[in-house]
């Protein structure tokens, strides 16, 4: 079977929960089945639509990992767009941060017995942040999206849709949490990665 065959085709479905959601296969990423453009609405008669560009995550979306925030952030993202009722989402295959999801369990090992996610990847000769977002800014403009509202804290989505030429205005997505490691992984995407994480959201609220 050749994946790259049905690259570009739709489908739209009913979710239980976000309503009538439209599908596009797409290759952003080296995964041979393709990524996914998630649509809501009709973003492309928004001048500023809302976008999240989201990474897969096994661990959280399949199995509630305590870990991470990755799921909440998804139907965070997905929920948002909803209210607004129009709006794009790119689902990635870039588990862990782009490492892979092998390479990730080596990670995720090292960070139960105390390492940080940025220190778990140094440790295994990985690169702590493996993605380019470039892709994404030249979907948007081939389809004449000229500016959108990014719903992130990373820095380097702003900078990958902006090279592309895009106007890019951001919305921070923090997902209100009582869990330690959460807090851990906000501090640590904060001072490790630069993302835009206020300094509340890492630390354990009393």
């Amino acid at each position: 079977m050749n994946y790259k065959d049905f690259i570009g085709a739709k489908a739209t479905f009913s979710s239980h929960t976000w309503g009538e959601l439209t599908v596009e296969s797409q290759s952003f990423t080296a995964a041979v089945d393709g990524d996914l453009v998630v649509s809501i609405g009709h973003p492309e008669r928004v001048d500023a639509p809302l976008v999240r560009i989201h990474s897969e995550c096994v661990f959280a979306e399949a199995f509630d990992s305590a870990l991470c925030d990755c799921s909440d952030q998804l139907h965070m993202a997905l929920s948002i767009i909803k209210k607004e009722g129009h709006g794009l989402l790119f689902y990635l295959r870039l588990d862990g941060r782009g490492v892979g999801l092998s390479a990730k369990v080596r990670a995720t090992a090292l960070e139960v017995e105390g390492m940080d996610t940025y220190e778990s990847r140094i440790h295994l000769n990985l690169s702590p942040e493996a993605r380019s977002f470039e892709v994404i800014g030249n979907y948007l403009s081939e389809h004449g999206f000229k500016r959108v509202r990014l719903l992130t804290n990373n820095p380097l989505k702003v900078e990958g849709l902006r090279h592309s030429g895009i106007v890019v205005d951001t919305l921070p997505l923090v997902v209100p949490s009582d869990n330690p490691h959460v807090h851990r992984l906000y501090e640590t995407k904060a001072r490790r990665f630069g993302h835009e994480i206020p300094s509340s959201s890492t630390h354990e609220q009393s």
